[in-house]
Protein backbone atom coordinates (compact mmCIF):
# COMPACT_ATOMS: atom_id res chain seq x y z
CA UNK A 1 0.00 0.00 0.00
CA UNK A 2 1.42 3.38 -0.67
CA UNK A 3 2.07 5.90 2.32
CA UNK A 4 0.19 8.67 2.86
CA UNK A 5 3.59 10.65 1.34
CA UNK A 6 3.48 8.68 -1.33
CA UNK A 7 -0.24 9.35 -2.63
CA UNK A 8 0.45 13.40 -1.85
CA UNK A 9 3.41 13.04 -4.04
CA UNK A 10 1.49 11.20 -7.21
CA UNK A 11 -1.14 14.11 -6.52
CA UNK A 12 1.13 16.27 -7.95
CA UNK A 13 2.47 14.63 -11.16
CA UNK A 14 0.20 15.70 -13.47
CA UNK A 15 1.29 19.53 -12.88
CA UNK A 16 4.98 18.30 -13.39
CA UNK A 17 6.38 19.13 -17.00
CA UNK A 18 8.52 16.70 -16.59
CA UNK A 19 6.00 13.88 -16.05
CA UNK A 20 4.46 11.90 -19.47
CA UNK A 21 1.52 10.35 -19.64
CA UNK A 22 1.01 7.03 -21.40
CA UNK A 23 -1.63 4.84 -22.57
CA UNK A 24 -1.43 0.59 -22.30
CA UNK A 25 -3.39 -1.61 -24.01
CA UNK A 26 -3.33 -5.08 -22.03
CA UNK A 27 -4.97 -8.77 -22.14
CA UNK A 28 -4.41 -11.13 -19.24
CA UNK A 29 -6.44 -14.30 -18.15
CA UNK A 30 -7.93 -13.68 -15.23
CA UNK A 31 -8.16 -16.99 -13.71
CA UNK A 32 -5.51 -16.36 -10.51
CA UNK A 33 -6.92 -12.86 -9.55
CA UNK A 34 -9.56 -10.69 -7.46
CA UNK A 35 -10.24 -8.93 -10.36
CA UNK A 36 -8.72 -5.53 -11.79
CA UNK A 37 -9.26 -2.71 -8.69
CA UNK A 38 -6.38 -3.15 -6.04
CA UNK A 39 -7.31 -5.35 -2.68
CA UNK A 40 -5.43 -5.62 0.74
CA UNK A 41 -4.10 -9.35 0.60
CA UNK A 42 -5.08 -9.97 -2.69
CA UNK A 43 -3.27 -10.57 -6.23
CA UNK A 44 -5.11 -8.32 -8.76
CA UNK A 45 -4.15 -7.17 -12.18
CA UNK A 46 -4.22 -3.36 -10.98
CA UNK A 47 -1.75 -4.17 -7.93
CA UNK A 48 0.69 -6.55 -10.07
CA UNK A 49 0.81 -3.69 -13.19
CA UNK A 50 1.23 -0.99 -10.49
CA UNK A 51 4.33 -2.87 -8.59
CA UNK A 52 5.46 -3.70 -12.22
CA UNK A 53 5.72 0.23 -13.37
CA UNK A 54 6.98 1.04 -9.78
CA UNK A 55 10.09 -1.43 -10.63
CA UNK A 56 10.60 0.50 -13.76
CA UNK A 57 10.13 4.13 -12.63
CA UNK A 58 11.84 3.52 -9.56
CA UNK A 59 9.46 5.21 -7.29
CA UNK A 60 5.56 4.36 -6.80
CA UNK A 61 3.47 5.07 -9.89
CA UNK A 62 -0.44 4.61 -10.20
CA UNK A 63 -2.17 3.46 -12.55
CA UNK A 64 -5.99 3.70 -13.96
CA UNK A 65 -7.90 1.12 -15.57
CA UNK A 66 -10.88 1.58 -18.04
CA UNK A 67 -13.06 -0.73 -16.39
CA UNK A 68 -13.02 -2.55 -13.33
CA UNK A 69 -13.15 -6.33 -14.32
CA UNK A 70 -14.46 -8.88 -11.53
CA UNK A 71 -12.50 -11.76 -10.21
CA UNK A 72 -11.84 -14.70 -13.24
CA UNK A 73 -12.73 -12.16 -15.85
CA UNK A 74 -10.57 -12.43 -18.72
CA UNK A 75 -9.26 -9.34 -21.27
CA UNK A 76 -8.48 -8.73 -24.58
CA UNK A 77 -8.42 -4.84 -24.73
CA UNK A 78 -8.42 -3.34 -21.01
CA UNK A 79 -6.66 0.05 -21.35
CA UNK A 80 -4.87 1.56 -18.31
CA UNK A 81 -3.44 5.09 -18.08
CA UNK A 82 -0.41 6.33 -15.79
CA UNK A 83 1.92 9.37 -15.45
CA UNK A 84 5.12 9.41 -14.78
CA UNK A 85 8.37 10.58 -14.92
CA UNK A 86 10.17 8.19 -17.17
CA UNK A 87 12.77 8.62 -20.08
CA UNK A 88 11.91 5.01 -21.80
CA UNK A 89 9.97 5.67 -25.65
CA UNK A 90 6.49 3.31 -25.47
CA UNK A 91 8.27 0.59 -27.21
CA UNK A 92 10.85 0.23 -24.34
CA UNK A 93 8.43 0.48 -21.81
CA UNK A 94 6.25 -2.04 -23.36
CA UNK A 95 8.88 -4.57 -23.74
CA UNK A 96 9.76 -3.71 -20.11
CA UNK A 97 6.93 -4.52 -18.67
CA UNK A 98 6.44 -7.91 -20.38
CA UNK A 99 9.87 -8.42 -19.08
CA UNK A 100 8.64 -7.82 -15.19
CA UNK A 101 4.78 -8.41 -15.29
CA UNK A 102 3.72 -12.49 -15.46
CA UNK A 103 3.16 -14.49 -18.23
CA UNK A 104 -0.68 -14.17 -17.80
CA UNK A 105 -0.68 -10.39 -18.17
CA UNK A 106 0.79 -8.78 -21.15
CA UNK A 107 0.81 -5.39 -22.31
CA UNK A 108 0.42 -5.32 -26.46
CA UNK A 109 0.78 -1.68 -27.09
CA UNK A 110 1.95 1.70 -25.28
CA UNK A 111 1.97 4.78 -26.43
CA UNK A 112 2.21 8.38 -25.38
CA UNK A 113 -0.89 10.70 -24.52
CA UNK A 114 -1.91 14.15 -23.78
CA UNK A 115 -1.98 15.19 -20.58
CA UNK A 116 -5.75 14.62 -20.25
CA UNK A 117 -6.33 11.07 -21.11
CA UNK A 118 -7.86 8.78 -18.30
CA UNK A 119 -8.34 5.86 -19.18
CA UNK A 120 -11.28 5.60 -17.59
CA UNK A 121 -12.86 9.43 -17.64
CA UNK A 122 -11.95 9.47 -21.28
CA UNK A 123 -14.00 6.10 -22.91
CA UNK A 124 -16.55 6.51 -25.09
CA UNK A 125 -18.07 2.81 -24.34
CA UNK A 126 -16.71 -0.80 -23.88
CA UNK A 127 -17.47 -4.00 -25.74
CA UNK A 128 -17.54 -7.47 -23.70
CA UNK A 129 -17.91 -10.74 -24.39
CA UNK A 130 -19.49 -14.10 -23.39
CA UNK A 131 -18.82 -17.51 -24.69
CA UNK A 132 -21.06 -20.69 -24.73
CA UNK A 133 -19.38 -23.91 -25.44
CA UNK A 134 -22.18 -25.41 -26.97
CA UNK A 135 -22.07 -29.00 -27.31
CA UNK A 136 -22.65 -32.81 -25.70
CA UNK A 137 -18.59 -32.58 -23.82
CA UNK A 138 -16.41 -30.37 -21.99
CA UNK A 139 -13.32 -29.38 -23.38
CA UNK A 140 -10.20 -29.30 -21.07
CA UNK A 141 -8.73 -26.15 -23.61
CA UNK A 142 -11.37 -23.54 -23.21
CA UNK A 143 -12.77 -24.51 -19.47
CA UNK A 144 -11.26 -21.54 -17.96
CA UNK A 145 -13.08 -19.29 -20.82
CA UNK A 146 -16.41 -20.76 -22.05
CA UNK A 147 -19.77 -21.67 -20.26
CA UNK A 148 -19.95 -24.86 -20.91
CA UNK A 149 -23.79 -25.45 -22.44
CA UNK A 150 -24.40 -28.95 -23.07
CA UNK A 151 -28.17 -28.22 -23.09
CA UNK A 152 -30.02 -27.33 -26.73
CA UNK A 153 -30.98 -23.37 -27.12
CA UNK A 154 -33.44 -21.54 -29.10
CA UNK A 155 -31.26 -18.60 -30.91
CA UNK A 156 -33.92 -17.25 -32.20
CA UNK A 157 -35.23 -16.53 -28.78
CA UNK A 158 -32.57 -15.34 -27.12
CA UNK A 159 -31.34 -13.08 -30.15
CA UNK A 160 -35.15 -11.76 -29.80
CA UNK A 161 -34.49 -11.16 -26.07
CA UNK A 162 -31.14 -9.16 -26.57
CA UNK A 163 -32.33 -7.06 -29.03
CA UNK A 164 -34.92 -5.17 -26.51
CA UNK A 165 -32.00 -4.25 -24.68
CA UNK A 166 -30.45 -1.85 -26.70
CA UNK A 167 -30.82 1.64 -25.83
CA UNK A 168 -30.87 3.91 -22.74
CA UNK A 169 -32.45 1.93 -20.12
CA UNK A 170 -32.82 1.52 -16.00
CA UNK A 171 -30.72 -1.50 -15.67
CA UNK A 172 -31.39 -1.97 -12.14
CA UNK A 173 -33.08 -5.62 -12.51
CA UNK A 174 -29.64 -6.51 -13.96
CA UNK A 175 -26.82 -5.58 -11.39
CA UNK A 176 -25.50 -7.05 -8.09
CA UNK A 177 -26.82 -6.00 -4.58
CA UNK A 178 -23.26 -4.43 -3.70
CA UNK A 179 -23.11 -2.20 -6.86
CA UNK A 180 -21.83 1.10 -6.02
CA UNK A 181 -22.67 3.19 -8.86
CA UNK A 182 -24.61 6.35 -8.78
CA UNK A 183 -27.11 5.89 -11.76
CA UNK A 184 -28.38 2.23 -12.71
CA UNK A 185 -29.07 4.39 -16.15
CA UNK A 186 -26.87 3.06 -18.90
CA UNK A 187 -27.31 3.12 -23.21
CA UNK A 188 -26.63 -0.14 -24.66
CA UNK A 189 -25.49 0.58 -28.13
CA UNK A 190 -25.62 -3.16 -29.75
CA UNK A 191 -26.49 -6.60 -27.77
CA UNK A 192 -25.55 -9.83 -29.97
CA UNK A 193 -24.74 -13.22 -30.86
CA UNK A 194 -22.30 -14.47 -33.27
CA UNK A 195 -21.71 -18.21 -33.94
CA UNK A 196 -18.45 -19.68 -34.55
CA UNK A 197 -18.49 -23.95 -34.56
CA UNK A 198 -19.41 -24.71 -30.89
CA UNK A 199 -18.62 -21.40 -29.46
CA UNK A 200 -21.50 -18.80 -28.89
CA UNK A 201 -20.31 -15.37 -28.31
CA UNK A 202 -22.33 -12.60 -26.72
CA UNK A 203 -20.92 -9.53 -27.86
CA UNK A 204 -22.62 -6.12 -26.20
CA UNK A 205 -21.29 -2.86 -26.09
CA UNK A 206 -22.27 0.19 -23.84
CA UNK A 207 -21.23 3.50 -22.57
CA UNK A 208 -20.79 1.74 -19.45
CA UNK A 209 -21.87 -1.13 -17.45
CA UNK A 210 -23.26 -1.56 -13.56
CA UNK A 211 -21.24 -5.08 -11.48
CA UNK A 212 -22.28 -8.21 -13.06
CA UNK A 213 -24.57 -6.74 -15.34
CA UNK A 214 -23.15 -8.59 -17.92
CA UNK A 215 -23.26 -12.09 -16.30
CA UNK A 216 -26.71 -11.47 -14.89
CA UNK A 217 -28.34 -10.14 -18.87
CA UNK A 218 -26.41 -13.54 -20.12
CA UNK A 219 -28.10 -15.77 -17.62
CA UNK A 220 -31.49 -13.88 -18.21
CA UNK A 221 -30.94 -14.84 -22.21
CA UNK A 222 -29.59 -18.39 -21.20
CA UNK A 223 -33.20 -19.09 -19.72
CA UNK A 224 -34.99 -18.07 -22.49
CA UNK A 225 -32.94 -20.05 -24.99
CA UNK A 226 -33.71 -23.09 -22.58
CA UNK A 227 -37.74 -22.36 -22.69
CA UNK A 228 -37.83 -21.60 -19.46
CA UNK A 229 -38.51 -17.73 -20.12
CA UNK A 230 -40.33 -15.86 -22.89
CA UNK A 231 -38.39 -12.94 -24.57
CA UNK A 232 -41.11 -10.53 -23.63
CA UNK A 233 -39.96 -11.67 -19.41
CA UNK A 234 -36.89 -10.12 -20.47
CA UNK A 235 -38.36 -6.92 -21.25
CA UNK A 236 -40.72 -7.12 -18.53
CA UNK A 237 -37.88 -7.48 -16.11
CA UNK A 238 -35.93 -4.75 -17.56
CA UNK A 239 -38.98 -2.52 -16.97
CA UNK A 240 -39.88 -3.94 -14.05
CA UNK A 241 -36.08 -2.68 -12.14
CA UNK A 242 -36.31 -5.67 -10.01
CA UNK A 243 -33.44 -8.01 -9.87
CA UNK A 244 -35.22 -10.81 -8.74
CA UNK A 245 -37.30 -10.50 -12.30
CA UNK A 246 -34.28 -11.25 -14.47
CA UNK A 247 -32.11 -14.61 -14.54
CA UNK A 248 -28.90 -15.69 -12.38
CA UNK A 249 -25.53 -14.38 -12.34
CA UNK A 250 -23.46 -16.79 -14.59
CA UNK A 251 -20.17 -17.33 -13.58
CA UNK A 252 -17.06 -15.01 -14.20
CA UNK A 253 -14.88 -17.35 -16.48
CA UNK A 254 -17.06 -17.01 -19.21
CA UNK A 255 -16.66 -13.29 -19.76
CA UNK A 256 -14.34 -10.99 -21.44
CA UNK A 257 -13.70 -7.59 -22.05
CA UNK A 258 -12.80 -6.92 -25.87
CA UNK A 259 -12.42 -3.51 -26.52
CA UNK A 260 -12.83 0.11 -24.84
CA UNK A 261 -13.15 2.86 -27.54
CA UNK A 262 -12.18 6.40 -27.21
Amino acid sequence: MLTEKQVIANSHLAGDPDVRRFKLILEYEGTAYHGWQVQPGLPTIQGVLRAALTRIAGVPVQVTGAGRTDAGVHALGQVASLAADLRLDPLTLRKALNASLPRDIVVCHAEEVPPGFDARRSARSKTYRYTLLRRDYPSAWLARHTLFVPHLLDLDAMARAARVLVGTHDFSAFRAASCTARTPVRTILDASWRIAGDLWHFEITANAFLQHMVRILVGSLLEVGRGRRDPAEVEAALASRDRRRAGKTLPPHGLCLVEVQY
